[in-house]
């Protein structure tokens, strides 16, 4: 349908141009033929040859042998056939090689189109008189098939350079779509084969490209590689929950038992109970800070920025924390005062806790916690170090990810949540949280926020 649409708009179009030409090939031959019999029948120094050159009359005999002939080129300029005849059509000059020329009608200024044979012709004649009175006639005929026949040859040509042009131009054109839409293929290929079997690991993969296409698969594989990431880290998420929850209740399902199948005292009932209800404060916690880092996570959690006393916060933490935990370690404190920053007070509350509780948690027995609060021209620089046994490079990085623990043995309670708490919470105060750690001699974590912290409207 495509094809016959375009070949009757191209005949359509051939068609006019014929039309068109042929009009232009007339009017040219009209101008041809008014300019080639004008230029002899108008008088000149040139043109005087066919006009007698003495005032003598000729004899009846004779009378057209005081004519000087022009040469023959100059009756035969630009397809035009010219001629001189007297008023009897007898020719005096020049040559018509055609057989109707006595047909021709020897009125001025006319112009007319002839057939003969089939052909078709143009014929002009203008009327002079010579220098005896007698009339003479300047006649011009120009074929018009010549030129409408190299015309259509013309067209045919151009007809069949089209035809071959259409065709060569689809073919390089279905070549050229062909080449365009892989890539669109290829995207397509892979998000049905991600589709049928939910394996996120496939890439699209096109390469380097600068087109919109390469550009939009590379954005499908940035796009694929969050997905993938997010769903592993659900997964691994899901996993680990499950595993912080499975023992403090296969520890309460067994105290549950002993209780009802063993404990023979008031005794044994209450160490029960008390088992009982460590484990379901240990529940409790792990379901606060899911909850916490699911809001985290969807940006649900709501920041509450106001002017805090930093120095006088880290104070009473590290007075909370120094009366929780038992003695065998001492706390040294160098908290500089008055040190005032916009900050969410039970955010930045939490982080204090998690990692002074921390280095609680893993120091050495009789070792030291120090902790440091002070500022520069721009930023405050919170640091808490401990003499425990250290964190092996190769872990250093994995600390901050959810349920990560370097030593199972030594959790102590810990449900491996705590630094990615703190990890989020100094990004949203604008901040940045290291760790420093070699094995053998201790770690150190230091979180650094800007003085001029804005508040939680600008940030939010």
């Amino acid at each position: 349908m495509v094809y016959v649409y375009y070949r009757s708009h191209i005949f359509d179009c051939l068609f006019a141009m014929m039309s068109v030409s042929e009009k232009v090939l007339i009017s040219d031959a009209k101008n041809k033929i008014i300019h080639s019999v004008n230029s002899l029948a108008e008088p000149s120094k040139e043109n005087n040859a066919i006009i007698p050159q003495n005032n003598m009359s000729p004899s009846p005999n004779n009378k057209h042998m005081n004519f000087r002939k022009m040469p023959p080129f100059r009756f035969f300029e630009q397809g035009v056939h010219t001629a001189v005849f007297d008023s009897e059509y007898n020719t005096i000059t020049g040559l018509i090689p055609f057989e109707f020329a006595d047909k021709i009608s020897l009125v001025d200024f006319e112009l007319k189109e002839k057939s003969y044979n089939g052909d078709r012709f143009l014929t002009y004649v203008r009327k002079r008189n010579n220098q005896n009175g007698d009339d003479i006639w300047v006649v011009g005929v120009i074929s018009i098939a010549d030129e409408s026949s190299m015309l259509q040859s013309v067209a045919k040509t151009n007809l069949i350079l089209i035809i071959i042009l259409i065709i060569v131009s689809g073919i390089g054109g279905f070549w050229i779509l062909q080449q365009a839409f892989k890539p669109v293929n290829r995207i397509s290929n892979t998000a049905r084969n991600i589709s049928e079997s939910s394996d996120l690991s496939q890439r699209i993969a096109l390469g380097n490209g600068k087109d919109e296409i390469y550009q939009l698969a590379e954005t499908f594989d940035e796009m694929l590689d969050k997905i993938e990431t997010t769903l592993e880290n659900e997964k691994q998420f899901t996993s680990d929950a499950s595993h912080e929850l499975r023992m403090p209740v296969a520890v309460i399902m067994s105290e549950c038992e002993y209780i009802l199948n063993c404990a023979d005292s008031l005794e044994d009932t209450r160490e029960s109970v008390e088992s009982i209800k460590h484990q379901s404060d240990k529940i409790s916690r792990l379901f606060d800070e899911l909850l916490t880092i699911t809001r985290m996570d969807r940006n649900a959690q709501k920041l509450n920025f106001e002017n805090v006393n930093i120095s006088e916060l880290l104070s009473f933490v590290c007075d909370e924390q120094k009366e929780i935990h038992d003695d065998s370690k001492t706390l040294v404190r160098s908290i500089e005062t008055n040190i005032h920053s916009n900050a969410d007070h039970l955010l930045l509350t939490r982080l204090f806790i998690n990692l002074i509780s921390n280095a609680y948690q893993y120091g050495k027995d009789g070792g030291t916690i120090t902790v440091i609060l002070e500022e520069d021209k721009s930023n405050i620089i919170f640091s808490v170090a401990d003499s425990d046994i250290g964190i092996a490079k190769e872990h250093l990085p994995k600390i901050w990810e959810r349920f990560y623990q370097v030593d199972n043995s030594r959790t102590n309670g810990s449900m491996g949540l705590g630094l990615s708490m703190v990890k989020w919470i100094a990004e949203s105060h604008n901040g940045t949280v290291t760790v420093e750690s070699e094995v053998g001699q201790g770690t150190k974590f230091t979180f650094i926020m800007s003085k001029n912290q804005k508040s939680a409207a600008e940030i939010i």
